[in-house]
């Protein structure tokens, strides 16, 4: 005998996979907060510590994935391989995260992971004898 699916089962079916239902049976939405910093023209540098500020002053009343990840996206790549940071409530609205030891570049951008991707503006990262005030060329009072 072979079934053929009625059309009130294929509308059933389809309810089911479009809609994030939880085991109570309330609806869940999906929560993207904005990346807030780092922002565009940000120079982090390597090995230190920095925060990733995102606003969270609107979540949903039911969140769908309430935990957040944060990765390191060099140009059109996200740095899968260089978790800086999980299973952290999404409302926390910031984390503290090391600067990976990474090329140099301006190109970076910080991607907030919880129910999706959001994308901070693109800032630059140096090395610690790259930046200014880590550097060992800088003059110092006692040289003149």
């Amino acid at each position: 005998m072979k079934w053929s699916p009625s059309l009130s089962s294929l509308a059933s079916l389809y309810a089911l996979t479009t809609s994030a239902v939880n085991v109570y049976g309330a609806s869940l939405d999906v929560y993207a907060p904005p990346v807030l910093e780092p922002r565009n023209g940000d120079i982090w540098v390597a090995g230190e510590k920095r925060t990733v500020v995102w606003d969270s002053s609107s979540p949903p009343k039911h969140i769908t994935n309430p935990y957040g990840t944060i990765r390191l996206r060099k140009g059109n790549h996200t740095l899968d391989n260089l978790n800086l940071g999980s299973r952290f409530s999404i409302l926390d609205g910031k984390r503290e995260v090391t600067v990976p030891n990474v090329a140099e570049g301006d190109d970076y951008r910080i991607v907030l992971f919880g129910d999706s991707g959001n994308w901070s503006e693109t800032f630059r990262i140096v090395q610690p004898s790259a930046d200014p005030k880590h550097s060992s060329n800088k003059l110092k009072t006692d040289d003149y």
